[in-house]
């Protein structure tokens, strides 16, 4: 067999495997032959033969025809579940047997091949841990340990998040930093306007070297997800809570505060992660002693959910006690996994 007769026999073993195709018509023209593998509101993955996946924007597309059946969400939120999308008479329409066809456009389309959270079966998991590890050895020796970790539940109705943070930070065998948090979230989506939420949170946390013992943080908010793309994420929330505050020196103090976040992360950059997570206490008792933290960061993925990246965290307490520093400052570089 020449050269010839060997690149044809591959070629023609190829479209066989594609001889059931589906088909994305473009607005210049062109058509690509491949499988529809799943679509959102900005973008279609679709699965060629010569070039494997291709992410195509949909403002590029004119129409799409699913060969194999598809389950399809429409922006109204209908869904259409194992369906073919067929092209007649320039028009696309969503076809099932013994069932009256239906008629679309492509700016219809949320989603093609959703996940199950998505159209309300099941949860879906999904979080990060990472850890950033510093030692140093030399005039001073100091070794550093933080580690955060975040597990989100997300159903098409509510959402569980837990969230915890440990710092262990050591100068000449002398321990000089202990501090951690765990906060725990519920989130319950309203059903017509699912972009809104009600949730209630339960937060604790303390610091040995602040002389915190505990800080008990507890009360209920109110948030909604402005975006929830890969290109951009945001939510933001505001609530009521009420703040007991336990410490080893200083006398116990409580009260009622405001609570506020927002968290927000883009790849606009392909295959990095930009993000912005701040939240706060706003004490009503004492306007001067609010809480903030923010971090900036950025993630890279490196290989099967490995990520590494860099950070800066600002952690301010107006109304820490004499002779501690109302802001601390951290710089990180990370390395975690996520899910």
């Amino acid at each position: 067999m020449t050269a010839r007769h060997a690149v044809a026999f591959i070629v023609l073993l190829m479209l066989a495997n594609w001889s059931a195709a589906d088909e994305l018509l473009m607005k210049n023209g062109s058509r690509l032959i491949g499988k529809l593998v799943s679509a959102s509101e900005s973008e279609v993955i679709f699965d060629t033969p010569f070039a494997g996946q291709l992410k195509v924007q949909q403002a590029n597309i004119v129409s799409v025809v699913a060969d194999q059946k598809v389950t399809l969400m429409m922006k109204d939120g209908t869904v259409y579940r194992d369906k073919q999308i067929v092209k007649r008479d320039q028009r696309m329409l969503v076809m099932a047997a013994r069932q009256q066809p239906v008629v679309f456009d492509v700016a219809d389309m949320a989603l093609i091949n959703p996940e199950p959270w998505r159209i309300g079966d099941g949860y879906k998991w999904f979080g990060q841990v990472s850890s950033a590890l510093a030692m140093e050895r030399g005039n001073t020796d100091t070794d550093e340990l933080d580690i955060d970790f975040e597990s989100i539940w997300r159903s098409l109705e509510d959402r569980y998040t837990l969230r915890g943070a440990w710092e262990l930070d050591e100068a000449n065998g002398v321990e000089n930093k202990d501090a951690s948090k765990l906060r725990g979230k519920y989130d319950r989506f309203r059903a017509r306007k699912p972009d809104d939420y009600l949730g209630f949170q339960l937060a604790l946390e303390q610091d040995k070297f602040a002389d915190l013992n505990l800080r008990t943080t507890v009360g209920p908010y109110l948030g909604r997800q402005y975006f929830d793309t890969p290109l951009l994420a945001m939510h933001a929330e505001l609530g009521l809570v009420f703040v007991e505050e336990d410490y080893n020196e200083a006398p116990t103090d409580d009260y009622w505060g405001s609570n506020w976040e927002v968290r927000l992360s883009t790849d606009i950059i392909p295959d990095t992660e930009f993000y912005v997570h701040a939240d706060g206490i706003i004490n009503f008792s004492h306007l001067e002693r609010q809480l903030v933290n923010t971090t900036i960061g950025i993630g890279l993925p490196i290989v099967y959910g490995l990520t590494a990246g860099a950070e800066i965290k600002y952690e301010y307490n107006g109304g820490a006690v004499q002779d501690v520093d109302k802001l601390d400052e951290t710089y990180q570089l990370r390395f975690g996994y996520s899910w």
